[in-house]
């Protein structure tokens, strides 16, 4: 897994952002555009606004791709109290929570609090969206099915570390309490263990249905 991080820093806060996690959703942008200019070099200026309001939009970031050290004596990123994971349309699944991505042999790869995992099966930097599902034209829903709510647990999520383990070739397997939700339906199911897709092939999307296995 790629990394290449950048800082900025200000008299009141320390600001990270790593490059190969950025997907551009701009959620930064649209929370604090005084701070993160898209179109300036450098595009981050911790110095023009206060801790707090650079803290807000680090922490809109769905990707982990910011991150912040406060100078301040404020408080750090709190771990939310469940685990979500939201099916973008079209794109990555993005995961909230105490979160932690394992390789096959269940050795950690990542710790955090928010990632955006491909479900493309085309990214460079496995198992993270790197926006290749845009170069593919890959397609689809942002939804959950009646039949994906009825086979959920029908317990409430809980929080709890969430495990991630990336196989190669098959799913994102996971294990620990997570609501799983759409981004374009109300529908959401709570799970505690199951297989995610991340090839692009599943006929049962997000869930993977052994698809990986053709070839």
């Amino acid at each position: 897994m790629r990394t290449r991080i950048y800082t900025f820093e200000s008299d009141q806060i320390v600001v990270h952002w790593d490059y190969h996690r950025c997907i551009h959703v701009e959620a930064c942008i649209r929370e604090l555009p005084s701070v993160f200019c898209r179109d300036e070099r450098p595009w981050i200026h911790p110095e023009r606004g206060t801790a707090d309001d650079i803290v807000r939009a680090c922490e809109a970031c769905p990707t982990g791709a910011l991150h912040y050290e406060r100078k301040d004596g404020g408080p750090a990123e709190m771990t939310p109290e469940k685990n979500t994971i939201t099916v973008s349309s079209d794109g990555p699944l993005f995961v909230k929570g105490d979160v932690r991505i394992t390789d096959a042999a269940g050795e950690t790869i990542l710790t955090d609090t928010r990632v955006a995992l491909c479900r493309c099966g085309r990214t460079r930097n496995k198992p993270l969206c790197d926006e290749s599902h845009l170069e593919a034209g890959f397609t689809a829903e942002g939804a959950l099915t009646e039949a994906h709510v009825k086979n959920g647990d029908g317990r409430e999520s809980e929080g709890g570390e969430l495990v991630i383990r990336a196989i190669e070739p098959g799913p994102l397997t996971i294990k620990g309490s997570a609501e799983i939700a759409g981004d374009r339906s109300p529908n959401c199911c709570h799970v505690r263990v199951g297989a995610l897709c991340c090839c692009g092939k599943s006929k049962n999307k997000p869930f993977c249905d052994g698809s990986h296995a053709e070839g």
